[in-house]
């Protein structure tokens, strides 16, 4: 009898695609695996992911052929794990783009028009007009974005919608839409010292991590805002916390920090100038039935030895 390939499911699923997934590939047998006792014990004999199986384990996954990572964001160790066998890792860029994108803008709204103010003068019942003299329009502006990818290709699409002008810098020279003028990623600080606003968007590698420093911070016109709703770790905190402190940034809007949670204690909670939120800009995504439906119809392909979609770059860790 042919064995059947063990799927193991170990992250959260819609339940409604949860319950799909006997039905439409019966010749698979699957596991829920949430649970490390589980994904330990069943580990060495699964064939299929879904999750993210700790590195540590993968030198006893013998049979593993393919991991369906249930987010965009790809772990290094993991990487490192698997780059010299002959396992397929996928992700779920690609899903992302729209609302990480609505995200983004609604951030650098928040901040131009001084709605994080308003807010406080809200709770206290103040009525103070002065805060629209530091307001501004994002129309006429220039959006830098680190990384155009698949989300900083739609937040150009809607700073384009605001009558903003774009610029962008990627890894590779192709075509991007909506942006008006490509920079390399080595030119980083020549590309952010002619915007109004610097949005980061670009996923977290060894090249990216901590590629806006002092320099390029300095380089920043004053009173730019800055947003970033990738990975807190492409900045060097420290260079941002400077700049905010100076008042050489005029705010910031914040979904990622370099340390999350955020700690307590953290400075960046009690700055005027500063909206947190808690990594949340994809969620609606992930609570979504979208990365079971992604799942499924890669498995499809898999069980067929066809191309999948959405391969990781193991080298390039994205």
């Amino acid at each position: 009898m042919t064995r059947r390939p063990l799927v193991l499911l170990a992250a959260w699923m819609a339940e409604e695609v949860r319950q799909q997934l006997a039905g439409q590939f019966p010749e698979c047998r699957f596991e829920d695996a949430r649970d490390r006792a589980v994904l330990e014990r069943l580990l060495p004999e699964a064939e299929i992911v879904y999750g993210i199986p700790p590195a540590e384990l993968l030198a006893k996954a013998e049979h593993l052929r393919w991991i369906q990572l249930p987010a965009a964001g790809v772990p290094w160790d993991l990487c490192d794990a698997l780059k010299d066998r002959n396992v397929i890792v996928t992700n779920l860029a690609g899903l992302y783009g729209p609302t990480i994108a609505e995200h983004a803008l609604g951030l650098m709204l928040a901040v131009s028009r001084n709605f994080h103010v308003a807010f406080r003068q809200q709770s206290e019942r103040t009525w103070q007009r002065d805060l629209s003299k530091t307001m501004r329009d994002l129309h006429g502006r220039t959006a830098a974005i680190v990384g155009v990818g698949n989300i900083g290709q739609n937040i150009a699409r809607l700073c384009r919608c605001f009558g903003m002008r774009v610029v962008g810098c990627r890894r590779t020279t192709q075509m991007t839409p909506h942006v008006d003028q490509l920079y390399p990623c080595e030119r980083v600080k020549e590309m952010v010292s002619e915007a109004d606003y610097v949005v980061v968007a670009a996923p977290l590698t060894r090249q990216t991590r901590g590629m806006l420093g002092p320099a390029e911070f300095s380089a920043m016109k004053p009173g730019t805002i800055y947003v970033n709703v990738s990975r807190g770790a492409v900045a060097e905190e420290q260079a941002l916390l400077d700049a905010l402190r100076s008042g050489h940034l005029f705010g910031a809007g914040l979904d990622v920090f370099a340390v999350e949670p955020l700690p307590p204690e953290h400075p960046l909670w009690t700055m005027p100038n500063v909206i947190i939120t808690p990594h949340y800009s994809g969620e609606t995504v992930n609570q979504s039935a979208q990365p079971g439906h992604l799942f499924i119809r890669n498995l499809r392909r898999f069980l067929k030895n066809e191309e999948i979609g959405h391969r990781v770059n193991l080298e390039a860790g994205y």
